[in-house]
């Protein structure tokens, strides 16, 4: 399982987010690399930019209203606030261990996944909440359960989900759940349970459903956002089901899987179906352009980025990005 450092697809001005680190607001594309802590900037896939972060770079979240890229960085627990006009890092803000963002362009609050741990045992996590509109201060902590994972935000109704991994009781493995909190008063209004290890997650904002790739179980798990109950069986896939994105415009959902060098294409209609398989891409991250209909995959292994035409489901082009992005 390689769940760590991001990709960042800034494409031409929409306001969907979907993907591990993904969101349009320009032409150009920022993906992490593993050493030495950067974000590449490739601009047209022509030319590269390094913006230099804190230690540890891992994932990241953009608001294309205001052009702000939030890098989170594992390894010194800050969120590096970089301005896309310039592409420099304007700020670092401190938070907890193993973060993860999502942003809500609308309310421009930025939410960021953080672990705890005392004498050796897992804690329950807290999600801080950031206003973007108040030099980044800290507004809120919201409690949720043990090892929040991913995260992800539904801008037309203003809730936040949150999936959590390694969920036990009484040293017995349970399925993962998900937390869904009300971005209006900053409450946990449910809990849902998946399958086991819960990971990625994305939302479809025009159905109103929510995909959570469960790990260890190798599925999907769809839910219905609007009853905050799971829908119908889980997707099959493959062990090993870990990033996933959303074309809303399609209603297509991309996943995954390192594991089998696989990613999977999902009818987003009501059979929730797998209809494709894209193989060769050894990548954990997927992310998006709903606007071009490209999906965007990156090697680890292979240090480059795979183009993917959402009409077809085949890779158009391959672009050579640096070492061990994700």
């Amino acid at each position: 399982m390689k769940p760590l450092y991001l990709l960042i697809i800034l494409a031409v001005s929409a306001s969907f987010i979907s993907g591990i680190g993904f969101a349009m607001l320009m032409s150009s594309s920022y993906i992490s690399n593993e050493p030495p802590n950067h974000v590449v900037m490739a601009d047209q896939i022509d030319n590269n930019t390094f913006i230099p972060q804190d230690n540890g770079t891992v994932f990241a979240a953009v608001n294309p209203n205001t052009n702000r890229i939030y890098v989170a960085n594992e390894v010194s627990h800050t969120v590096s606030v970089v301005d896309g006009n310039n592409n420099k890092k304007i700020a670092s803000i401190p938070v907890g261990a193993y973060p993860k963002i999502a942003v809500n362009p609308v309310t421009n609050r930025i939410y960021v996944t953080e672990q705890h741990m005392v004498n050796n045992i897992q804690q329950n996590g807290t999600i801080s909440v950031i206003d973007g509109n108040n030099n980044y201060t800290k507004i809120a902590s919201i409690e949720v359960d043990v090892n929040p994972s991913g995260i992800a935000v539904n801008p037309n109704t203003n809730k936040i989900y949150v999936t959590h991994h390694h969920i036990e009781i009484n040293g017995k493995r349970q399925n993962g759940t998900v937390t869904v909190i009300d971005g209006n008063d900053n409450t946990k209004i449910a809990t849902i349970q998946v399958g086991e290890n819960p990971f990625g997650i994305a939302v479809n904002p025009n159905t109103n459903r929510i995909y959570v790739t469960n790990y260890i179980d190798g599925t999907v798990s769809v839910i219905d956002g609007n009853s905050n109950k799971v829908i119908g069986k889980p997707i099959k896939l493959d062990f090993g089901a870990e990033g996933i994105a959303v074309n809303p415009l399609a209603n297509k959902i991309y996943v995954a899987n390192g594991i089998t060098a696989t990613i999977y294409v999902i009818d987003g209609g009501d059979t929730g179906s797998k209809v494709d398989e894209i193989r060769k891409l050894f990548a954990w991250n997927v992310a998006v352009n709903p606007v071009t209909n490209k999906i965007y995959v990156p090697s680890y292994f292979f240090n480059n980025l795979s183009v993917v035409d959402g009409k077809y489901d085949n890779v158009m082009t391959v672009i050579p990005i640096g070492m061990y992005p994700d």
